[in-house]
């Protein structure tokens, strides 16, 4: 009796001869299912459920009328133009897809030219001329995305209303392009300052997920005829899904949705030499959210013990030091590289936080705390260095990735609480890496709107913890110990000639203008160009933040 209870449905001997005519086998059956209905779309149930039953006598006995045939103009009545459309493509392949993959490229592509098939929808089409739209370098475009700051009104943008009205209609029938949307749409949420919107979105996206069955592969699903597309597709969603919802659950600081056990994926073997550059980034980013995944479940919990903290880093080092030639930091690295890397120097961070003893008096302070909070700057400069890096390549920081905002606040948090404390004798490189990130912050500020935010809460940060800097030295080469990334900026002071920060409101024009970005209109802006009340307290700070007024 123990050794049958203690079988995984998995590991479960199946009967001989046909199962799929089988009705005592399909009642009485404690395996896997992945059951396709009269559309073509698995649906997934577990060793426990019954259900598997009476979807798959119906889809048995239903005729199969559906066909994957023609669908709808993909430029919804001529909305989007052709020269448009190629526009907005070209920005998502350059700066977005291979940050946060959540489908095939090839086989979006086909899907798009033949406008037929599974994996392609309206949808996903528009979900993607969201995502680019907003970074667009037409301001008219941007604008269908990313409303004016004086504006007061709360309507959802006039691209991110239609896909996310396509998303809704495709919902009553999800498939697998539906998860996809959702997930591009919470991006698109979060830039909008929209989180638990966002939230939200991934959250159904991962639920579809599972009802379809993308957690586990075909060799341990009954039932299931995929193909090599098949199989492709809902690998590169699943990945797609464990991607998103690992960093929604380090943004807002909560516990993970998707258990990684589930992915029954062999992650720890290499990729082979046939490997596309979109599969290993992908592959690249997937493994190293795993382990930010195991750090926020750590960090959840009420007690953490040294030997996890130190288990953790030794997941984040081989991950480091495992990583494809081809993906290693260099200062003119594709765009998707300098961020995978700023992840993996943000999570040290986040990792070692918690025993670097910011705040604390220094009488409190012991070697590890030393070690940690020494680890912690080292990796808040290699943040501020990557992103001097991505605007140098890239013009400015507009077309970053919205994941990269967090990163770089991170940083900037880091960065300002040494400072503030006064521990370090000389504190020069921290105050230019500092000013790197404050002008990363401002520049994000054009294609992402929770950037304003942030950008207030650090100027009341700055006010409160007395740091100045305003007064710090300018910008000069910057060399990295850890990784030999360096980053070089442009030799200005950002706050040359203010008096008082707190209460000047005069624009400062940042100098890395967007002349990379075939003509984009430079915007204006500056770090203190909203005059905002310095506040004379802790207290009054935790007052105006929960009010709102910052914001």
């Amino acid at each position: 009796m123990a050794s049958l209870l203690s079988t995984s449905p998995g590991s479960l001997p199946s009967h001989e001869g046909d199962e799929d005519d089988n009705i005592i086998s399909r009642l009485c059956g404690r395996q896997w299912k992945l059951n396709s209905d009269e559309e073509g779309q698995y649906k997934f149930f577990g060793p426990t459920s019954s259900l598997h039953l009476t979807e798959s006598v119906s889809s048995s006995l239903l005729s199969s009328g559906y066909s994957h045939g023609m669908l709808e103009d993909a430029t919804l009545d001529g909305i989007i133009d052709f020269d448009t459309h190629l526009h907005l493509l070209d920005i998502y392949w350059n700066y977005q897809h291979t940050i946060l993959q959540v489908f095939d490229k090839e086989i979006f592509l086909d899907g798009l030219r033949t406008k037929q098939g599974k994996y392609f929808s309206k949808a996903l089409l528009f979900a993607v001329y969201a995502c680019a739209a907003r970074i667009s370098d037409r301001p008219g475009l941007r604008a269908m995305v990313v409303p004016s700051q004086d504006d007061p009104s709360h309507n959802e943008p006039y691209l991110v209303s239609i896909a996310a009205g396509l998303v809704n209609e495709e919902l009553q029938r999800p498939r697998v392009t539906t998860i996809q949307a959702l997930l591009l749409l919470s991006v698109i949420y979060c830039s909008l300052s929209k989180d638990t919107k966002g939230w939200i979105a991934t959250g159904v996206a991962c639920s579809l997920a599972i009802d379809f069955g993308l957690h586990k592969s075909g060799d341990n699903l009954a039932s299931a005829q995929l193909s090599k597309r098949d199989v492709k597709v809902r690998q590169i969603t699943y990945w797609g899904c464990l991607l998103f919802d690992r960093f929604w659950a380090k943004y807002l600081g909560r516990p993970v949705s998707l258990r990684a056990e589930d992915l029954e994926l062999e992650l720890s073997r290499p990729l082979g030499p046939d490997a596309t550059w979109d599969t290993k980034i992908a592959f690249a980013w997937v493994s190293l959210l795993l382990v930010v995944g195991n750090i926020a479940d750590a960090l959840n919990r009420v007690k953490c013990s040294p030997e996890t903290l130190q288990a953790l880093d030794e997941q984040l080092q081989n991950w480091h030091n495992n990583l494809d030639a081809e993906l290693q930091y260099s200062r003119s690295a594709p765009p998707s590289v300098i961020l995978l890397h700023m992840e993996y120097y943000s999570s040290k961070i986040h990792l070692y936080r918690p025993t670097a003893n910011f705040g604390a008096s220094l009488a409190t302070t012991e070697a590890q705390n030393r070690i940690s909070r020494s680890i912690c700057i080292e990796n808040a400069e290699n943040v501020a260095s990557a992103t001097a890096d991505y605007s140098s390549i890239c013009g400015d920081l507009s077309t970053m990735s919205g994941i990269g905002l967090h990163m770089i606040a991170t940083a900037t948090t880091i960065l300002i609480a040494n400072i503030a404390e006064k521990r370090s004798v000389d504190t020069s490189r921290q105050m230019r890496a500092l000013q790197t990130c404050i002008r990363g912050l401002c520049e994000l500020e054009k294609t992402y709107i929770v950037a304003r935010r942030v950008r207030r809460i650090i100027r009341l940060i700055l006010s409160l913890c007395h740091v100045d800097v305003s007064r710090a030295p300018q910008p000069c080469e910057q060399t990295v110990r850890t990784t030999g990334a360096a980053s070089r900026e442009d030799g200005i002071d950002l706050f040359s000639g203010l008096e008082d920060p707190g209460s000047i409101t005069e624009d400062f024009s940042f100098p890395h203008a967007a002349t990379d970005m075939a003509g984009m209109v430079t915007e204006t802006m500056s770090f203190w160009s909203e005059e905002i009340p310095a506040p004379s307290s802790y207290r009054e700070y935790d007052l105006m933040f929960n009010l709102g007024s910052a914001l």
